[in-house]
């Protein structure tokens, strides 16, 4: 299979490889929410195709590396040796030591003492690092989906990410339009749920897709332009037709429809009635409006009157969230325990520490530190990811949490610029604020545990810090262009002696 790019490059596979993107996507949002062993299953032989498509050098041939599928920009090296160590710590973890030196890794004495209590000196000839290898397997097999998803979306262009992104917020409403119909049946449940079995888990799926809705409602309202127009005169040479255009039937019909879908996501999410994702939704509403209120249709076709009015619309959803928050989302009288698994995981991570139990351990682990307030009760989730990984990574995991936050600032540096802004940096902002939210969200709870989430997450991530190379030819060619016209020496309009007189005179 061969496609033909905007710079004429013949990419193999690049129309299989995004189709089978998209069915990942769409299979782990909708079909694939919890962790049950058959959409697993096909979800890691789907990124298994999804790697080996991308990293096969048959598939991708070197003089096809750089431009990738389409326009997108290959991973930088920072973000690659983030990816390789990420993806290797749990494998590292699978590696056997003899038993002597098991016995002395952090941790490990309580259990290296009971299983020679149980099966004598052969039970500890040789074992993995982690307590639980079968688990940390697992672990690193979960994690195939939202890796493959987010390095294919890295090479692929961005009318093909834009199309993803459109089929990410087509799944995301069915989700709510199914949660809602699910609430208004008493006999199912009281809570929105979708295809989901924690009310929490569609709330962090659609706070995600909240602020991505919102940010391309920003870039549809009088958006009269291609998005790769660039003008530069402004409103002073503006027709009227052109005034007209702005209200033309079909640029109404596309800000309804994403009005619509914002709307209807706003509505799944505060019926999970997820204290945590409705506040999550009202700073995913401020952040938008702050950031988009002066940039509608890419630089603010409506003046200061648009500015005002996106701003009381803003404010006004937010004055009617607050009574919402307090009063029908749903009080868990679970959640005043939180405080107490945290606190048991902090001490399971300091038994650990730097190591780490394993990935995939923390439900066994945390059985000998399980707060005597819950008895009778199995925690499955420290309900703090972030403590989770410290406990099942040990040091490595809090080295990747603050280079993975590193990245993040520094993309919000090349994502905001002045001036015109095109339909996929409205996508790319939206993306980075809905990224945000889930960073803040799994503070609380568990999400980037749920295959669908993890897999959201990391294309959200994958819009937000997509580059191309076009972008980085740009960037060169005004580097170079302001060095050489600095460099360049000013012409010499002055008139040679030679020619000074004048051979007509006398």
């Amino acid at each position: 299979m061969v496609v033909k790019e905007p710079d004429g490059a013949a990419v193999p596979g690049a129309v299989m490889l995004f189709a089978l993107a998209a069915l990942m996507v769409f299979g782990a949002l909708f079909l694939g929410a919890s962790r049950r062993p058959l959409p697993m299953m096909i979800a890691e032989l789907a990124a298994l195709a999804l790697l080996v498509g991308v990293l096969l050098p048959w598939r991708a041939p070197m003089h096809l590396a750089a431009p990738g599928f389409g326009a997108g920009r290959p991973l930088s090296r920072p973000l690659q040796s983030f990816l390789i160590l990420l993806s290797l710590v749990p494998l590292i973890q699978l590696l056997p030591v003899t038993a002597g030196l098991w016995a002395e890794l952090p941790g490990r004495a309580f259990y290296a003492e009971s299983i020679r209590l149980a099966n004598g000196s052969s039970g500890l000839d040789w074992r993995a690092i982690s307590l639980i290898p079968s688990a940390t397997e697992a672990a690193w097999l979960a994690l195939l989906p939202p890796l493959a998803v987010f390095v294919v979306a890295m090479r692929l262009d961005r009318e093909r990410l834009l199309i993803l992104v459109l089929i990410f917020l087509g799944i995301a409403t069915l989700q709510a339009l199914l949660g809602l119909a699910q609430y208004g049946s008493a006999a199912q449940t009281d809570s929105a749920l979708g295809t989901y079995l924690n009310r929490n888990h569609l709330a962090g799926l659609l706070e995600m897709a909240l602020p991505v809705s919102l940010a391309l409602l920003a870039a549809t309202v009088g958006h009269t332009r291609p998005p790769h127009a660039a003008g530069r005169h402004g409103r002073r040479k503006r027709t009227f037709r052109q005034w007209v255009a702005r209200f033309s039937v079909t640029r109404i019909n596309q800000a309804a429809a994403l009005g619509a879908v914002s709307l209807a996501i706003l509505l799944g999410l505060i019926f999970t009635r997820s204290r945590a994702g409705v506040t999550l939704a009202m700073v995913g509403i401020l952040l938008s409006t702050l950031m988009f209120s002066y940039r509608l249709g890419g630089r603010n076709t409506y003046g200061l009157i648009g500015t005002f009015t996106a701003v009381g619309v803003g404010t006004a959803s937010l004055i009617g969230l607050v009574p919402v928050w307090s009063r029908f989302t749903y009080s868990d009288p679970f959640e005043d325990g939180r405080w107490k698994i945290f606190d048991a995981t902090v001490r399971a991570i300091g038994e650990f520490f730097p190591l780490g139990s394993g990935a995939g351990t923390f439900v066994e682990v945390l059985r000998r530190f399980h707060p005597a307030s819950f008895p009778g009760v199995t925690i499955n989730r420290a309900h703090n990811d972030y403590l989770e990984w410290l406990l099942e990574f040990g040091l490595i995991a809090g080295v990747l949490i603050l280079v993975w936050l590193l990245f993040y600032v520094r993309q919000w540096g090349r994502v905001w610029k002045r001036g015109d802004w095109t339909i996929w940096r409205f996508a790319q902002a939206g993306s980075g604020i809905a990224l945000l939210l889930m960073m803040l969200h799994t503070l609380v709870d568990y999400n980037l545990r749920t295959p669908a989430n993890a897999v959201a997450t990391a294309f959200v991530a994958a819009v937000f810090f997509h580059r191309t190379r076009s972008d980085d030819e740009r960037r060169y060619r005004r580097q170079t262009g302001s060095g050489a016209s600095a460099a360049a020496p000013q012409p010499d309009y002055r008139i040679p002696p030679e020619n000074q007189s004048n051979p007509f005179g006398a």
